[in-house]
């Protein structure tokens, strides 16, 4: 295994005041990360000043910019050859994401997803994740279950080749296709992992319906690309 290359932990949070501590703690537990990286995306709460003692770096926005504008802020700061991606609300299950990085430290392949186990309540994301699924299937032949998991390790690399970059929703959906589309090897974990689940209220329905769009309108985008 080759620790000489620096591992970096980029952790994009929107008013994730509840929960960004539990995340940064159990990420300090993960002996691989050399640096965590917060990119507070215009929260309204306390995330930013909760961040700031366990973080080695913590950038903010004035407003709320979408996670991709926070992905390459934080790839941009960071230090590491290889980016650790988490999801600000992971808590202490953020400690599990270490297993996302020895098949990348050990060259055994270039990107790693983390796929979570079944959810314990349905909140219409089924929905979405087929899209997903389907859309890549049809952009690049390839089958993967976890297309839109934000836990994911890469070498910097295949994110530097990135050229077009998705601000919202399709930030995930984006990268898997360019990798594919590049020829990079990716590799699914199922990991024990848990984050705040979106119940079938208005509000989640609603959020559903703007991340339905959201991927619809990646997917349509990445399609033009490639003709």
């Amino acid at each position: 295994m080759n620790r000489s290359v620096q591992v970096s932990a980029i952790v994009p949070a929107y008013n994730e005041e509840d929960r960004i501590e539990a995340t940064l703690k159990a990420l300090h537990d993960i002996p691989q990360i050399d640096e965590i990286l917060v990119i507070n995306d215009g929260s309204q709460d306390r995330t930013a000043t909760l961040a700031r003692p366990l973080a080695h770096q913590v950038e903010s926005f004035s407003q709320n910019l979408g996670k991709g504008a926070a992905l390459t802020r934080g790839v941009k700061q960071a230090r590491g050859e290889i980016l650790l991606f988490v999801d600000a609300d992971l808590k202490e299950h953020a400690r599990s994401c270490s297993a996302l990085l020895e098949p990348i430290i050990n060259g055994d392949t270039d990107m790693t997803i983390a796929c979570f186990p079944s959810p314990r309540k349905k909140g219409g994301f089924g929905f979405v994740k087929g899209l997903a699924k389907n859309g890549v299937r049809w952009l690049t032949g390839s089958t993967l279950n976890a297309t839109l998991s934000g836990q994911r390790a890469l070498k910097r690399e295949v994110w530097e080749r990135f050229a077009s970059i998705p601000c919202g929703f399709g930030i995930e959906l984006g990268l898997t296709v360019h990798a594919l589309r590049c020829g990079y090897r990716i590799e699914e974990i199922l990991l024990p992992l848990s984050h705040r689940e979106t119940g079938r209220d208005w509000n989640g329905f609603v959020h559903r319906g703007k991340q339905f769009f959201a991927i619809l309108r990646t997917l349509i985008v990445l399609w033009r690309q490639a003709v």
